[in-house]
């Protein structure tokens, strides 16, 4: 008896071995994107979330970069540049639900791998206790695939930030400015993938 169980044994782990049951396998990417986001207990965090949910191309941690009205009763503001607000009558409605539309439309213009990043530079912010200002030049890269669109935007923006019932800072006024004539400004991409 002892004998016939070594061999069962033996040949089940035969019967297991070629079946490629121990064998490795190869590594499968993500199937989720990334997710970088740090609880906004200071207006400089906010720019580090909105950097980060840029490069990861992340629709919801962008849209957390936002005040909730939930917890404040403050209501998300933009103001695009001259040139746009006079070009584009879609920013005499802009809300946050546009801002939700246009993002998530330029991500899906977007192959997963492409670019997509925010620099800022020579920012400053003027904080108070429950408010701050942040100003700075931009320089916003989005590789997308639409035709006659711009993959790069740059100018200056203002973003005006409180912080709501649970103490977290948010933007609900966002300013676009055009730093040279030449330049394609935020506005113009966003005016372009509304749609």
């Amino acid at each position: 008896m002892h004998k016939n169980i070594k061999q069962a044994l033996f040949v089940i782990l035969l019967f297991l071995h070629g079946c490629g049951l121990f064998d490795s396998r190869e590594v499968e990417p993500p199937t989720e994107s990334r997710s970088t986001f740090i609880q906004p207990t200071s207006p400089d965090l906010v720019l580090t979330n909105l950097i980060f949910s840029i490069s990861e191309k992340n629709l919801d941690n962008y849209m957390r970069c936002f005040v909730d009205s939930n917890f404040s009763n403050k209501r998300f503001r933009y103001f695009p540049d001259a040139v746009s607000q006079a070009s584009y009558p879609v920013f005499q409605s802009w809300n946050l639900s546009s801002e939700r539309v246009y993002y998530s439309n330029l991500i899906s213009a977007t192959d997963p791998n492409a670019a997509s990043n925010l620099f800022a530079d020579n920012y400053t912010i003027n904080t108070a206790i429950d408010s701050a200002i942040m100003d700075m030049d931009y320089i916003f890269v989005f590789g997308h695939n639409r035709q006659n669109v711009a993959v790069e935007a740059k100018g200056k923006l203002r973003f005006v930030m409180s912080t709501d019932t649970r103490g977290l800072w948010s933007i609900y006024d966002w300013y676009d400015f055009t730093d040279k004539n030449s330049d394609t400004t935020w506005s113009v991409v966003k005016a372009n993938f509304i749609n």
